[in-house]
């Protein structure tokens, strides 16, 4: 789109920004005079950081009552609540208190009940024999009349010593299976099933698992997961990874909306790269295995990585899940790649990578065997 084209459609995005803000501002104040606002929550998002810093977000709601998933959940079911999901209610400018190693900092949520957090690190009370460590949230506003204490505890993620290399995977048709180029059974494997009987990749948690342990099976590799869906499926996708025992990590999701720039307000092509690049340059003296799929632009995404963060990425693993129109793209942005010292590999099965990473060091021999199996358990449970 030219820069004429662009500009001349500013005013209108301008304008239905506007409408969005006074539309929720408006049935916020509508349901606060009335006591029509359900019991809030505090939903914080996993975050990460190292010896020095931490960074934590969150957002503040109302508690949709969104079912625990089970796997005979009907269709139906499932459908009402993503339903709650994208209709949640956030709760704007509200106040919390967060505490993490004994300090305190109080934030204020943005106008669509978002917050983050940043907090400098206390190495002298660091555990560092923990990965995860806790930080206390507690709403200090009265929302609705009668309010108990709204509490919860996040989670940042600070490597340990027996970290070799990270890994920031995609999750839509990486590890998660999505079809995320057929509209219609991506929006039914979505909307109709849940957390429990959405389906891994036949072999991916095996894999993903023997990457976090490493060469020698004990180590502590932390995962990343960047992702286009927004983070009203983040209470999806983290159910996902525990239900499929898949490495614990900060999922990075992203907003969507009306925003007077742009239509959405993180585009795929500009919220990966700005994820991927937080956490490179929060760890600029460890090494990343980068993992997608080809449907989605993560070739091209982390071609631009590797030229940015030279000598920063040990190996790209894409899973192959385009037609072979596509084919010769990856070809070609996989030649560039060797050029550069990176191999990228175009995998139809997870089983490939496992034998290239065995190859290079990354993982234990007998992963293969670990990866077999979870792809024959896969396989069992479709």
């Amino acid at each position: 789109m030219s820069d004429k084209n662009s500009n001349s459609g500013k005013p209108f995005l301008n304008f239905l920004s506007k409408v969005d803000d006074v539309i929720d501002q408006r049935k916020f104040a509508f349901k606060k005079r009335f006591n029509l606002i359900d019991p809030v929550v505090i939903q914080p998002y996993r975050g990460f950081g190292n010896l020095e810093q931490v960074k934590i977000s969150g957002r503040i709601l109302e508690d949709e009552g969104i079912n625990v998933p089970v796997r005979d959940d009907s269709k139906w079911r499932n459908l009402v609540s993503m339903y709650k999901r994208f209709n949640s209610d956030e709760i704007p400018f509200a106040r919390l208190k967060a505490t993490f190693q004994g300090q305190e900092q109080t934030a204020t949520a943005d106008d669509e009940g978002y917050f983050h957090l940043e907090f400098n690190v206390n190495q002298a009370n660091l555990d560092q024999n923990m990965l995860w460590h806790p930080v206390q949230l507690e709403l200090l506003d009265q929302i609705v009349p009668s309010q108990e204490e709204v509490e919860t505890v996040g989670e940042v993620l600070i490597p340990d010593k027996k970290t070799d290399f990270g890994v920031i995977s995609d999750v839509d048709d990486t590890i998660l299976v999505s079809e995320v180029n057929q509209l219609f059974r991506v929006l039914k494997l979505s909307l109709t099933e849940n957390a429990m009987t959405r389906s891994p990749f036949e072999g991916a948690t095996g894999f993903y698992r023997a990457l976090a342990k490493g060469q020698h099976g004990n180590y502590h590799n932390p995962f990343f997961y960047v992702s286009s869906s927004p983070w009203n499926l983040y209470d999806v996708l983290k159910d996902f990874f525990k239900i499929n025992n898949i490495p614990k990590g900060p999922i990075l999701l992203r907003d969507i909306g009306i925003d007077p720039a742009k239509f959405i307000k993180e585009s795929h092509h500009e919220h990966k790269p700005v994820k991927i690049r937080s956490v490179l340059d929060t760890y600029p003296q460890l090494n990343f295995i980068l993992i997608g799929d080809s449907g989605q632009h993560d070739p091209e995404i982390y071609h631009q990585v590797v030229k940015e963060y030279p000598n920063r990425i040990l190996a790209i693993y894409i899973r192959d899940v385009t037609p072979e129109s596509r084919d010769a793209e990856i070809d070609t942005i996989q030649q560039d790649l060797t050029s550069l010292g990176v191999e990228m590999l175009r995998c139809a099965d997870t089983a490939t990578a496992a034998r290239h990473a065995i190859e290079k060091g990354f993982i234990k021999a007998s992963a293969l065997t670990d990866v077999q199996q979870e792809k024959e358990k896969d396989q069992e449970q479709q």
